[in-house]
């Protein structure tokens, strides 16, 4: 082997082992379980979790998502899961069961902070017989 060819192939060695430590490295970011962050998500990645989970019609990964949001206060997850509980199998089919007690307690938890949506389905849901069943 030529010197010239020698360098050449050692210049290439080199590429590849940095490729590959590179890869590596980038590889041991990535959570081990799918759903498992490495990083503590946000409430509101959580809430981009669960709209990116309805977009794919996966409707359990999107409850889950939401319940984690909305535990963690965020308004709009605690909005959209009384919705999603209230209209459960009307809005996504056989997947989400409805329950309108729980969705009422989403929707106060949202109107104790500001939320017209939370006000506007809390105040419908008490002045129906269902709503008051839910005490």
């Amino acid at each position: 082997m030529k010197n010239s060819e020698w360098h050449a192939s050692l210049r290439i060695g080199w590429r590849c082992a940095w490729v590959a430590a590179t890869l590596a490295l980038a590889l041991t970011s990535i959570p081990a379980v799918a759903g498992e962050a490495a990083v503590p998500l946000t409430p509101e990645q959580r809430f981009a979790l669960a709209l990116e989970a309805q977009t794919e019609k996966d409707y359990l990964a999107m409850l889950r998502w939401l319940r984690t949001s909305a535990e963690a206060g965020f308004r709009p997850a605690q909005e959209m899961l009384g919705m999603a509980l209230l209209g459960g199998p009307a809005l996504f089919g056989n997947a989400v069961q409805r329950q309108p007690c729980e969705a009422l307690g989403w929707f106060i938890r949202a109107a104790d902070q500001g939320s017209e949506i939370g006000q506007a389905h809390r105040n419908l849901l008490n002045r129906q017989p269902l709503g008051r069943r839910c005490r």
